[in-house]
């Protein structure tokens, strides 16, 4: 599959949740290969509100061009989980984050910036800011026993892509709160 082909399925599943007004950020190594090193992914990730009273809705709107299952749709907005969709096509898998009212989740929607992913793809995505992705990923990083390689090397290319260009204040108080501060400034050690 192409990279076009990627972000034309992504595009329409955007577009599903722009229709039924769910707001939404594109994270993991999509967002992380947009602010720094290119990773040649096989799906995507997707944080959205949670959005119970549509569901029937989403899923009709699914049935076309998706592989799913309601059933986990609705355990992930039960239980603030993830579900995934499959683009019947392609198979391009897309993770579906049902996001959290926590405050770190509140203020990575807040932030979201609208950019395209790909110059010769013409359509601006949300997806989650620089900072915010090295805080997500460091915290998968964590959670996976600190061993994805593939997790720090994206936490090192947006360190390095973005170099000045990142809220170190901001990054600073949210890895504390996130309990992952050492991890941060190893991380800004290794990127210098």
């Amino acid at each position: 599959m192409s990279n076009s082909d990627e972000l034309s399925v992504i595009s329409q599943f955007v577009e599903l949740l722009d229709a039924l007004h769910i707001s939404y950020a594109i994270g993991g190594s999509v967002a992380s290969s947009v602010y720094g090193y290119v990773r040649f992914t096989q799906d995507a990730d997707i944080s959205v509100v949670p959005f119970d009273g549509k569901i029937h809705d989403f899923c009709a709107r699914l049935t076309d061009r998706f592989y799913f299952s309601e059933d986990a749709i609705r355990e992930a907005h039960r239980i603030n989980g993830s579900f995934n969709v499959i683009h019947l096509e392609t198979a391009f898998k897309i993770d579906v984050f049902v996001r959290y009212d926590k405050p770190f989740d509140r203020q990575m929607f807040a932030r979201r910036r609208k950019l395209l992913l790909d110059e010769s793809f013409p359509k601006e995505f949300e997806l989650v800011s620089p900072e915010d992705i090295v805080l997500l990923k460091l915290q998968w990083y964590k959670d996976g026993g600190c061993v994805s390689e593939k997790q720090w090397n994206d936490i090192q290319g947006v360190l390095k892509t973005q170099s000045g260009g990142v809220d170190l204040v901001y990054l600073r108080q949210w890895a504390q709160t996130l309990s992952v501060g050492e991890l941060l400034e190893h991380a800004l050690r290794q990127a210098k």
